[in-house]
């Protein structure tokens, strides 16, 4: 029952018998409390114990309200530190939140350290949490959604899953983007940068790219060059090779091999040879892909010259088609030295 209504009825109850009383018995009566002599109205020393258990009851009432509004308050707090916490798991970043009853705080506080994946639609959620749900699914999809348009985006750290999604989903969408990364490469996860990487690979020419030579590993490289080696103009010569191959790690023989079937197509064979004789005179593991260009131009006295340099147990597959082309066979390089067997021929 409400204070204010209890003390209402409380009250008019008093002086209906307080009125009874007087009409009854208006006559007066002196009584001695502590010493001191009080005369007063008979219905006044009856109604005087009523409004005195009404005093305490109401102290007893509003002592227990209290209680009951701090306790309410802590539950309230709770509730809107849980909502908070679900709030921040679904956005896959979750922050810790203090709770002041420990029937909730026992086990909500897992959330603080716990993502939350919804797997299924789900009806009734307040406006708060449709919203974000809306917009996990959206990213999810594969869709862009720009931070400007949805500030929740704003909030969350660039580590976070969504957040290089969403990244993700903008190179996708946007083709100039991918070189935007590439310019603030330091604000970026390794993740993103390798996407960025592939997909600027995939569309620009090895001049625009050398200014991010730094950034590109071999096998970016390679996605440019094999797409001139389709037909596509990319810009290919050999002195953009070599200066692109300065920047990159160090190539195997693996790769030397690749490059060299892509240059075979593009550079005439003087302009291959200097170029892989420069390249085996500094690094060893080019020496399988130029002598495979002596094969492939079919230089037999540059070939037998270089093997004669090399012990007998060293070069064996090439060795056999030097051999056989000896005998006039027709076989080619690629019949017996191809990309995948070629560095295992020594």
């Amino acid at each position: 029952m409400k204070i204010g209504l209890y003390t209402i009825f409380s009250l008019i109850l008093i002086v209906i018998i307080g009125v009874f009383v007087h009409f009854v018995d208006p006559s007066r009566s002196v009584q001695k409390i502590l010493g001191i002599e009080f005369n007063l109205p008979i219905s006044i020393w009856y109604i005087l114990p009523m409004l005195t258990l009404l005093f305490f009851t109401l102290l007893h009432m509003i002592f227990y309200k209290v209680g009951n509004y701090f306790s309410h308050k802590k539950f309230t707090r709770d509730v809107e530190a849980l909502n908070d916490g679900l709030y921040w798991s679904l956005l896959q970043e979750p922050k810790e939140q203090k709770f002041m009853t420990r029937e909730i705080g026992d086990g909500a506080k897992i959330l603080g350290k716990s993502t939350i994946n919804v797997t299924a639609p789900i009806d009734g959620l307040s406006p708060k949490f449709n919203e974000i749900l809306n917009l996990i699914n959206t990213i999810k999809d594969g869709m862009y959604v720009d931070p400007k348009a949805n500030p929740i985006l704003k909030k969350l750290s660039r580590e976070n899953p969504l957040i290089v999604r969403n990244t993700l989903n903008r190179l996708d969408a946007d083709q100039k983007f991918a070189e935007e990364v590439l310019l603030g490469k330091e604000g970026y996860s390794a993740e993103i940068l390798q996407k960025a990487l592939g997909l600027f690979a995939s569309r620009e020419t090895l001049f625009k790219a050398k200014k991010y030579a730094k950034l590109f590993n071999i096998e970016n490289f390679f996605v440019i060059l094999k797409r001139g080696f389709a037909g596509e103009d990319v810009g290919m010569s050999e002195e953009m090779i070599k200066s692109f191959m300065a920047e990159l790690p160090s190539f195997g023989c693996n790769e030397y091999m690749n490059l060299a079937q892509i240059c075979i197509k593009k550079f005439s064979p003087d302009s291959n040879l200097a170029m892989f004789k420069e390249f085996q005179k500094k690094d060893e593991d080019a020496s399988s892909s130029y002598l495979y260009l002596l094969f492939e131009y079919e230089m037999m006295e540059a070939i037998e010259e270089y093997l004669e340099d090399h012990d007998e147990g060293e070069l064996i597959r090439f060795r056999a088609l030097y051999t056989l082309k000896k005998m006039n066979n027709k076989y080619n390089a690629n019949e017996l030295i191809g990309v995948n067997t070629a560095c295992n021929a020594n």
